[in-house]
């Protein structure tokens, strides 16, 4: 049975993403490289609706989430403005549905011949974003 939303997190500064996300699932592969990433992270809340039925993953902090995984190969940030271009330089995929913020990671399989992206990097600076973000009802 899937879980709803905490209400905390009902925010606006989440209505896209949570909206974009709310019929997505993810496979274990890829939830798997969004854990490992936010592992180390101070308080990280993490959520799935269902994960029986390998809904989708999201990470929040101070209330904002700031990273998901989805489908097979994406996990997504959001980013401040100087941090997303960066990761829009060197790889990363924009993310529209989820507002200009947003950044998506394609995860590739380690015996692709393309080189390793840095997710741990990536969700260091998503949420030290959040956290810094201010917050309302």
């Amino acid at each position: 049975m899937a879980e709803r939303i905490p209400t905390h997190l009902a925010i606006s500064v989440n209505e896209r993403v949570l909206a974009h996300i709310e019929d997505l699932s993810a496979h274990s592969d890829i939830v798997d490289v969004l854990l490992d990433a936010v592992h180390s992270l101070g308080d990280v809340e993490l959520f799935c609706p269902d994960s029986a039925s390998y809904r989708y993953v999201l990470a929040s902090a101070n209330r904002v989430v700031f990273g998901f995984a989805v489908g097979m190969h994406t996990v997504a940030f959001r980013l401040d403005e100087r941090m997303r271009h960066r990761a829009l330089a060197t790889g990363g995929i924009p993310y529209p549905e989820c507002g200009e913020e947003w950044v998506a990671v394609v995860h590739h399989l380690p015996d692709s011949d393309w080189p390793a992206v840095d997710v741990r990097f990536w969700a260091r600076h998503a949420y030290v974003y959040a956290r810094s973000m201010k917050v309302g009802q």
